[in-house]
């Protein structure tokens, strides 16, 4: 893989985010807080630092940098990670029964829930918020109007 493609970039941002949230989850998990499901939504702050590294990253390394490059790259930083974690919460939930059962008993539609659901709407969780985050960060990182562009739309206009 290059190192100016969406994908190395996206995978590469994508591992990085995976180690943060898993790092994250094993210090509450320390400390005692990992009931507190409140917590996750710190989540979004290492998927956006994530999700705007990998940007960053493919907009200093490829000189076709484009809207849709940041968009993509963007996406599979979050879809890649979301994936790898949810793997890792599917596996420790079915280590630990017991912390998949104190889960149960906060969440509203907890009798419905099981590791396969819980992993999946992880998965969702972080593809809906990492394209949030992707498109918001774009909005930083995009290019302005080129010059030739508005050069061209002058002298059309003149030329009329």
């Amino acid at each position: 893989m290059r190192k100016d493609s969406i994908e190395y970039n996206g995978l590469l941002g994508g591992i990085l985010v995976f180690i943060g949230l898993t790092a994250y989850f094993l210090i509450m998990n320390a400390i005692g807080l990992e009931h507190n499901l409140e917590l996750r939504a710190l989540n979004i702050i290492i998927m956006g630092a994530g999700v705007f590294f990998s940007i960053k990253s493919i907009k200093k390394k490829n000189e076709n940098f484009d809207y849709f490059k940041g968009i993509g790259t963007g996406m599979l930083t979050a879809v890649s990670s979301s994936l790898a974690f949810a793997i890792f919460i599917f596996i420790y939930l079915l280590s630990n029964p017991e912390f998949l059962q104190e889960i149960k008993e906060v969440e509203p539609f907890g009798n419905y829930l099981n590791a396969f659901l819980i992993s999946f709407i992880i998965i969702m969780e972080g593809a809906g918020s990492g394209f949030f985050l992707s498109f918001g960060i774009m909005q930083w990182y995009k290019k302005r109007t080129p010059e030739w562009f508005l050069k061209e739309q002058k002298n059309s206009k003149e030329s009329k």
